[in-house]
C-alpha cells in the first residue's frame, strides 16, 4: 500500500490546498530563491537526491529554495554542551512535573475512552498496553494538542545546513522527508511539525513515519495528526519493533549499596545482570524480574537522595523514543497514573450502574 498522510491528497506541486490532518495550511508563494541554492553542500544535496532516488532537480529546487533558515531552531536546538561546562543541576521532580498532572492524566482517561477500540486492537497486535500508549502521546504532544507550527522543510534544512551539531544525522531526515512528501503525493513545504521536525500526534519523525508508521483504520492512508487510530497503532508499532515484550515490567524500583552509586549508575546502557546485582547488595523491589540485562538508572532531586530503577527491555525500547531516562521513566509513571484513574473510574461506574436494595 503506498503511504498517504491523506485521503485524495494533492499532489506534489499542488499549491493553495487546504488540507485536514497533518498538513496543516498550504505554502505561501515566495518571491526569489533562498541562499540555500548557491550553497555547494546544498547543490551536493540536490544532486544526490537526484541521482539516488531520482527525484527532478527542478522540483528539488523550488523545495530548497522556499526554505527559510530559522534562527529559533538553532537556538532550541542549542550547542553541544562543552566539556569543561559544569554539569547542568537534574532534577527528576521538576522534569516529571510537566507531564504528571491531573489535566493530562484526566485526559488520557477521556482519550482511552474514545479511542478503546483502536488501543484495544493495538494491545493485541502488538504486545503494547494501551496505558504506554496513551503516555507516549500525553507526553509528546498532550494526546494533540501540540504538534507543531513550524514548517518541517524549514526546520530540518536550518539543521541540516546551519545547525550547531548532528548536521549529518538532519540532512538524513531531510532526505527522509522528501521520499515521504513523494510517497505521500503532496507538497512537502506544507508539512508541519516541531523545531526539529517531528510530526503528528505521536511526534514521528520522517525516517520513523516511512519505517514504522501504520494504517491502523483501514482507510488506506495513514494520518498521524487526523486519525488517533494510526497514531496509536504506530506507536505501538515503533515500541514493538524496538523491542517491547508483552508482558514484562519495564522497571523495577531498587536500593543500592551506599558508596556504590557512581560504580553501578549506568542510565540508558543495560549494562548489569540482575544476579550480579544482587550479588553485590542491589535489592530489588520485585521477587521475579525480565529476563536480560538491565540498567540502573538515577532519579536526582537536589537536596535530597536520589532514587534509582532498574531499566529491562522495555524501558529500552522507550528510551529508543527518545534517549533519555526522564523521558522514559516520565512516560511509564503518566501511564501508570492513567491506568489507575481509568481503573478508579471503571470502578465508580460500575457503582453507579449496579442494582441497589
Amino acid at each position: 500500500m503506498q503511504i498517504n498522510f491523506l485521503r485524495n491528497a494533492a499532489t506534489w506541486l499542488s499549491a493553495g490546498a487546504t488540507f485536514v490532518g497533518l498538513v496543516l495550511s498550504a505554502p505561501s508563494a515566495m518571491a526569489g530563491s533562498s541562499e540555500y541554492l548557491s550553497r555547494p553542500e546544498v547543490r551536493s544535496f540536490i544532486e544526490t537526491m537526484q541521482t539516488e532516488h531520482a527525484l527532478d532537480v527542478a522540483e528539488l529546487e523550488r523545495i530548497l529554495g522556499s526554505a527559510r533558515h530559522q534562527p529559533t531552531v538553532v537556538r532550541l536546538i542549542g550547542p553541544e554542551r562543552p566539556k569543561t561546562a559544569p554539569p547542568p543541576v537534574r532534577s527528576y521532580p521538576r522534569y516529571r512535573a510537566k507531564f504528571l498532572t491531573q489535566v493530562r492524566i484526566a485526559a488520557g482517561t477521556q482519550y482511552w475512552d474514545l479511542h478503546e477500540e483502536y488501543l484495544r486492537r493495538a494491545e493485541a497486535q502488538f504486545g503494547v498496553p494501551a496505558e504506554v500508549i496513551l503516555g507516549i502521546l500525553g507526553v509528546e504532544t498532550a494526546f494533540g494538542q501540540n504538534t507543531g507550527s513550524f514548517r518541517v522543510v524549514d526546520s530540518l534544512a536550518t539543521i541540516a545546513f546551519d545547525g550547531p551539531r548532528r548536521q549529518e544525522y538532519f540532512r538524513d531526515e531531510l532526505k527522509e522527508l522528501l521520499l515521504l512528501a513523494r510517497d505521500m503525493n503532496i507538497d512537502p513545504l506544507a508539512i508541519k511539525g516541531s523545531y526539529a521536525g517531528a510530526m503528528g500526534l505521536p511526534q514521528f519523525m520522517p525516517s520513523s513515519y516511512r519505517r514504522y508508521a501504520v494504517d491502523f483504520d483501514d482507510d488506506q492512508s495513514i494520518d498521524l495528526i487526523g486519525s488517533p487510530a494510526d497514531a496509536i497503532g504506530s506507536v505501538a508499532s515503533y515500541l514493538k519493533a524496538y523491542g517491547w515484550n508483552e508482558g514484562e515490567a519495564a522497571t523495577v524500583a531498587v536500593k543500592l549499596p551506599a558508596g556504590a552509586e557512581a560504580e553501578l549508575v549506568t542510565g540508558l546502557e543495560r549494562a548489569h545482570d540482575a544476579a550480579e546485582l544482587r550479588e553485590r547488595g542491589v535489592k530489588f523491589a520485585a521477587a521475579k524480574l525480565p529476563e536480560g540485562l538491565c540498567s540502573v538508572v538515577e532519579l536526582p532531586t537536589p537536596g535530597k537522595p536520589s532514587k534509582y530503577i532498574a531499566g529491562f527491555g522495555n524501558f529500552e525500547a522507550v528510551t529508543r523514543y527518545n534517549r533519555s531516562t526522564f523521558y522514559a521513566t516520565a512516560v511509564l509513571e503518566l501511564a501508570e497514573a492513567i491506568r489507575a484513574a481509568r481503573t478508579q473510574q471503571m470502578t465508580v461506574r460500575a457503582d453507579t450502574e449496579s442494582p441497589t436494595g
